[in-house]
């Protein structure tokens, strides 16, 4: 039979927001036992009482605050470079023969691979396209004939650069999506490669994007 620690905890975790806000102490416990004893009740035929989850709780978040402290304080999240740049399209477009055979000529389109974004992102069905914009309008005469699903322009890609060991420490890529989407900053693709995240992200939150990233990772300016 599960506990109420248990059951609380399994809640808490199916709703991210909600275990950001406990986790930044934000909600009342008394208020927040209230609301999840009929969730609770509806899982277990135990009896379920408010201070046993307010317990639960409490224990959770201090959970929550250690790993955090134990996350932000290894040696090799303060390793981590970030860094930023404009000036990018996205093309989505199904994935099939033609689109495929296609992306030998766009890779020969770019000028300076050095300094130049190009990436392809491949899915079972779909694939996307992030480049730097000035291959936009080329690139779309390169794949004509084929059917684009869509074009987001004016975005901007925050690098994330890291050594090795970071990805073997759990709660990496969901601590910089979390710090995200806690200041409502939509990430329209994540790219990674064995030391880098890239997050692409819209021009007019690249900046906001950059600083929270920094204060979650704790980099000096």
């Amino acid at each position: 039979m599960a506990t109420v620690a248990h059951l609380v905890a399994k809640i808490i975790r199916s709703q991210p927001h909600l275990e950001e806000f406990i986790e930044r102490d934000l909600v009342s416990f008394h208020r927040l036992a209230r609301y999840l004893i009929p969730l609770l009740k509806a899982e277990t035929d135990e009896g379920v009482n408010e201070g046993a989850v307010v317990m639960a709780l409490s224990r959770l978040r201090e959970k929550m605050v250690q790993r955090r402290g134990e996350q932000v304080s290894q040696p090799s999240w303060k390793k981590i470079e970030i860094s930023m740049r404009s000036g990018v399209v996205e093309v989505d477009l199904p994935r099939n023969d033609g689109t495929y055979a296609k992306l030998e000529k766009l890779r020969r389109m770019i000028e300076n691979p050095q300094e130049d974004f190009f990436n392809v992102v491949q899915g079972q069905y779909e694939m996307t396209i992030i480049a730097s914009k000035k291959y936009h309008e080329g690139f779309l005469k390169a794949l004509k004939g084929e059917k684009i699903l869509h074009v987001e322009e004016e975005l901007s890609l925050i690098y994330l650069r890291f050594p090795e060991e970071v990805l073997y420490t759990p709660g990496f890529f969901d601590r910089a999506l979390r710090e995200l989407s806690w200041q409502n900053i939509n990430v329209f693709e994540l790219v990674s490669t064995l030391n880098e995240l890239v997050l692409v992200v819209k021009e007019k939150d690249a900046s906001r994007a950059y600083e929270v990233l920094r204060q979650a990772f704790k980099q000096s300016k």
